[in-house]
C-alpha cells in the first residue's frame, strides 16, 4: 500500500477541478494514471474512508474527497462509513445552519 500516493490522489482530487471531473467521469482511467493496486482503486472508487484511513491517509484528505466527491456528500453518511452505529445508536454532526 502506497500511502503517499493515495495522499497524492486524493489532494489532486479535492483541488484540481479537471481531475475532479474526470474522476466523476470514468474514475478508472484517471486512477490508472496512478500507482495504485488494485484494492486501493477499489477504495478510492467505493469511497471506503475506513480503509484508507486504516491504510494510514490523512483523515483530513478522505473527508475533503467524502465533501467534493462522494455520492451523498452528505457528513451524517461519511462518519456511519468510519464507525458503523450499534441500533438505536445516533450519530451528531456539528454544522452551520444557513
Amino acid at each position: 500500500m502506497s500511502r503517499n500516493v493515495l495522499e497524492r490522489v486524493l489532494h489532486q482530487l479535492t483541488v484540481d477541478r479537471s481531475a475532479k471531473q474526470r474522476f466523476k467521469e470514468d474514475p478508472e482511467p484517471y486512477l490508472a494514471r496512478f500507482a495504485l493496486s488494485a484494492e486501493e482503486r477499489a477504495m478510492l472508487t467505493g469511497f471506503d474512508v475506513l480503509a484508507l484511513q486504516k491504510h494510514g491517509v490523512n483523515p483530513m484528505l478522505t473527508m475533503g474527497f467524502w465533501q467534493e466527491l462522494s455520492p451523498t456528500r452528505d457528513m451524517r453518511q461519511y462518519m456511519k462509513a468510519l464507525r458503523p452505529l450499534a441500533d438505536g445508536e445516533a450519530v451528531h454532526v456539528a454544522s452551520l445552519k444557513q
